[in-house]
C-alpha cells in the first residue's frame, strides 16, 4: 500500500459500495464482504482497492482477518463500521434466531473488529472510526425494533468510544442516513415509496454518493476536531 489504509466492512454493495469508490480516490481500501462481493484485488486507476469475505457475525473469522491485515498492512487510519442486516418483524413476532443475527450483524461485529485493530490504531497516535448507524436509531419505525435497538446501541458505543480514544488522536462519529436510494428502496412498491418520499421535507430520498461524501470528510483533515458526533443525514424527516 503506498497510502493510508482504511477498512470498509460490508462494501460490495449499496451505501457501502460507494463508501469504497469515494474513499479510494483518497486512500487504499479494504472492503468486506458476505454476499453479492467479488474476491479479487481490484486496481481502478491509481486506486488501490482489495476485497475479502467475512462473516462479520463470527468473531473467529473476524479475528483472523484482522489479524493478517495487521500482518499484511500494518495498522488502518480509518474503519468504517458499515456492515449490517434487516431483519424486520413486529416485536412479539421475532424470533430469537432473527433478533441475535440483526445485533450479531450490526452490533456485536464493531466489537470483534475494534479489539483488534485499535489497539495498533492508539500506538500510532492518529485515525477515525466511522459507525454507521440510522435514523431509525433515534425515530422508532413499526417492524425494526431489532434494528432500531442495534443503531441506537452504535450511538451510545460512539460517545463513550470518543472519550476512550480521544487521547490517542481517534475521532469517534456516527452516520445516520434516513431514507436512500439503493436497492433496498428500490424494490418498494410504488404507492409506498411515493408516501415516504412526500413525508420527507426535502421531497427526495438521499443518495449513496451524499452519504458517502460525508463519510469521506469526517475522515479528512478539516474534521480531525469533530469527534463524539452523530450528523444527521436524512433530507429533515426526523426534524
Amino acid at each position: 500500500m503506498s497510502r493510508k489504509w482504511v477498512l470498509v466492512t460490508g462494501g460490495s454493495r449499496g451505501i457501502g459500495a460507494e463508501l469504497v469508490r469515494c474513499l479510494s480516490r483518497q486512500y487504499d481500501i479494504v472492503f468486506t464482504w458476505l454476499n453479492n462481493g467479488q474476491e479479487e484485488t481490484q486496481f481502478t486507476g491509481t486506486d488501490w482497492i482489495k476485497s475479502i469475505q467475512c462473516d462479520g457475525r463470527s468473531e473467529q473469522q473476524v479475528v483472523a482477518t484482522a489479524e493478517q491485515l495487521l500482518r499484511e498492512h500494518g495498522s488502518p487510519y480509518a474503519i468504517v463500521h458499515n456492515s449490517g442486516i434487516c431483519r424486520d418483524s413486529l416485536h412479539i413476532h421475532q424470533s430469537s434466531d432473527s433478533w441475535q443475527q440483526v445485533m450479531d450483524s450490526n452490533l456485536n461485529t464493531v466489537l470483534y473488529w475494534n479489539r483488534i485493530l485499535l489497539p495498533a490504531m492508539m500506538l500510532q497516535g492518529e485515525g477515525a472510526l466511522l459507525l454507521m448507524s440510522s435514523v431509525s436509531g433515534i425515530k422508532g419505525n413499526p417492524g425494526q425494533s431489532a434494528y432500531a435497538a442495534s443503531k441506537a446501541a452504535l450511538i451510545g458505543m460512539g460517545h463513550s468510544l470518543a472519550l476512550e480514544l480521544g487521547r490517542f488522536g481517534i475521532t469517534v462519529n456516527c452516520l445516520l442516513p434516513g431514507f436512500i436510494e439503493t436497492d433496498m428502496t428500490a424494490a418498494l412498491p410504488g404507492p409506498r415509496k411515493e408516501a415516504l418520499r412526500k413525508s420527507i421535507p426535502l421531497r427526495r430520498f438521499g443518495t449513496a454518493q451524499e452519504v458517502a461524501q460525508t463519510a469521506a470528510f469526517l475522515l479528512s483533515e478539516p474534521a480531525r476536531y469533530i469527534t463524539a458526533q452523530s450528523i444527521i443525514i436524512d433530507g429533515g424527516m426526523t426534524a
